[in-house]
């Protein structure tokens, strides 16, 4: 099999590195070969991954579907409705089998989620300047509303995992702030609360403050209580990437794909 993986950036030679170890051979495209990319992709490839910043996935995946190759795309799906019906009716008419980046999903913390549990309020907070220690934390997407940036789409793992455990939303609200100078012009804290059509009541609080990385969720069990916090490594993405290939090679929607993950964006965007 061979993979095309849209954006050189960290997660995109994460991806190539964990899709080389099933077999699959990556050929990455950053910036400097993106106005070349017709003439890549009509190469042939057997899956397609967009790991751009999030102002251009619509664009990527739009360039994916066009020459019919299954697509996954990393989180946030989208920032801007802007060309969304487009890619969907493509996407649909093709019968295309499409995945949005869940990586927390396939962690033991998430999968021990009870879904029946009444209450749960997730934490996540990191200072965005140690996010990317080799950048300007300023010229990267999270600080710019330009290009999609903020932590509530950049934290969106936490509502993801959210509404995969418990299901669709009756209600959600939310407050943003810009408490700092540590971004441009996006949010650096978003606190909030969901309320899901089974009853289920979730509290969430994200920001690019906190001094160390703190990702951990106090869900309602036995009348109290019970905190979880996340213990991550490389193994998540290799979970994900496998059921993407597994998906692919079987040809079987996956999970999270473009029209799900537009269920959960919508309350966003």
């Amino acid at each position: 099999m061979r993979a095309i993986i849209i954006g050189g950036g960290s997660i995109g030679k994460r991806h190539s590195t964990n899709l080389n170890k099933f077999g699959v051979k990556t050929r990455i495209v950053d910036i400097d070969e993106i106005d070349n990319i017709d003439n890549i992709l009509s190469e042939g490839f057997d899956m397609g991954l967009v790991c751009t910043p999030n102002i251009n996935h619509i664009e990527h995946c739009l360039k994916l579907a066009n020459f019919n190759i299954p697509i996954f795309c990393e989180k946030p799906f989208y920032t801007s409705n802007e060309g969304l019906d487009e890619l969907l009716k493509i996407v649909k008419e093709k019968n295309l089998i499409t995945m949005v980046g869940c990586n927390l999903r396939f962690t033991p913390e998430v999968q021990q989620i009870d879904p029946e549990s009444k209450y749960i309020n997730v934490y996540f907070g990191y200072d965005l300047k140690k996010w990317r220690p080799m950048t300007d934390h300023l010229k990267s997407y999270s600080a710019n509303k330009h290009l999609g940036g903020g932590i509530l789409l950049d934290a969106i793992h936490e509502l993801d995992y959210l509404y995969f455990k418990f299901g669709e939303i009756e209600d959600i609200s939310y407050l943003h702030r810009k408490l700092t100078n540590i971004t441009n012009d996006t949010e650096d804290l978003t606190t909030g609360t969901i309320k899901f059509k089974n009853g289920t009541v979730a509290d969430f609080h994200l920001n690019y403050l906190s001094e160390d990385y703190l990702r951990y969720y106090d869900i309602l069990k036995d009348n109290r209580l019970k905190r979880t916090e996340f213990v991550l490594d490389n193994s998540m993405y290799i979970d994900e990437m496998f059921y993407f290939i597994d998906n692919v090679a079987n040809k079987t929607q996956c999970m999270n794909n473009f029209e799900e993950a537009s269920k959960l964006l919508k309350h966003l965007i």
